[in-house]
């Protein structure tokens, strides 16, 4: 899986980057079932935004992986950026894991 890491708004550590790196890496052992080949390319941006209803920073991390035949997107926003990567982390194996199950099904009706 290819990982590319973007930043908003945020300057970038090492700290951050192999935070953000080792999380998502965790997916791979989904995508393994999903994409066999090892083509997966993930997308991850990583930002501060400023929202007016809010005091403090706000940080939003949004995740695009694309597969062969399907792209997932995700966008969580937190206060704490690494509770915003782990969020995100966190949907983007749950909505993983469910279109892994679908396939199960259909190949389970297609036999």
């Amino acid at each position: 899986m290819n990982i590319k890491l973007k930043f908003a708004n945020l300057e970038s550590t090492p700290s951050l980057e192999a935070y953000a790196d080792q999380k998502f890496r965790m997916l791979e052992k989904m995508l393994i079932h999903l994409d066999p080949e090892g083509t997966a390319d993930l997308h991850v941006e990583l930002a501060c935004t400023t929202r007016h209803h809010q005091k403090g920073n706000v940080y939003e991390a949004r995740a695009n992986l694309h597969i062969p035949g399907k792209t997932f997107q995700v966008d969580e926003t937190e206060a704490d950026l690494y509770a915003a990567i782990d969020m995100a982390k966190d949907t983007l194996y749950r909505a993983l894991e469910k279109f892994k199950d679908l396939k199960l099904e259909e190949r389970g009706k297609s036999k």
